[in-house]
């Protein structure tokens, strides 16, 4: 497949990619990036005519809004190849799950990436104390902190937050799966793989956390 002059993920490859072969897809574009070798797809004028009538992604990811987490840039992706969902922390809300039961069931995309990453400062707030936030943020941080909590991380050890920067991927990935029927169904059926990952941004790389596929 010449990434330059047709698709990321082309729409006659869903004949034959399954998610594990679209997951290393993904993988090959985020080499170009590290290699510099980047290839820019889909960012044409004819591209962006042909997404005129509809998008057709068969990868969603659930990133963290942190400006050093640029999703397009290090998977060397363009105009309709990623269904990108963004939020402080990378975090389970009623809009994450929505965004992704529409990437299913309208896009039917075949791979969900969910990636946390070094330094991030939603985890970090899961860990200070006596800090006053707005309602809304409040709520987003205290489902971080209850989910670090839940799964062995305590939020009152301060050595716990790299890690806890790791697993969070991982815990809002098996978070989702819990609280939506739709993305469970996918997952048990193979319709669906879930990867977890983790993004070190200095130096750049990233982490691959057990994938959630055919098991919950």
């Amino acid at each position: 497949m010449a990434v330059n002059d047709q698709t990321y993920l082309d729409s006659d490859d869903k004949d034959y990619l399954d998610p594990p072969g679209i997951l290393n897809e993904l993988k090959k574009g985020l080499q170009r990036f590290l290699d510099g070798t980047s290839a820019h797809p889909h960012a044409t004028e004819a591209r962006r005519h042909q997404l005129l009538g509809g998008q057709h992604p068969q990868i969603a990811v659930l990133a963290c809004s942190d400006s050093r987490v640029p999703v397009e840039v290090i998977f060397d992706a363009g105009f309709g190849d990623l269904f990108v969902i963004r939020n402080a922390g990378n975090t389970n809300t009623f809009g994450s799950v929505g965004s992704i039961e529409y990437a299913i069931e309208d896009l039917k995309i075949r791979l969900l990436l969910v990636m946390s990453h070094q330094g991030c400062g939603a985890v970090k707030a899961a860990y200070l104390r006596n800090q006053a936030f707005s309602p809304s943020l409040t709520e987003l941080v205290n489902d971080i902190k209850g989910g670090l909590n839940q799964n062995g991380l305590d939020t009152n050890d301060e050595t716990s937050y790299e890690r806890a920067c790791v697993q969070h991927s991982m815990i809002t990935a098996q978070s989702l799966i819990q609280s939506s029927k739709i993305i469970e169904r996918a997952v048990l059926e193979k319709n669906l793989l879930v990867q977890p990952a983790f993004l070190h941004i200095d130096p750049l790389s990233i982490e691959w956390l057990d994938t959630f596929y055919g098991k919950t």
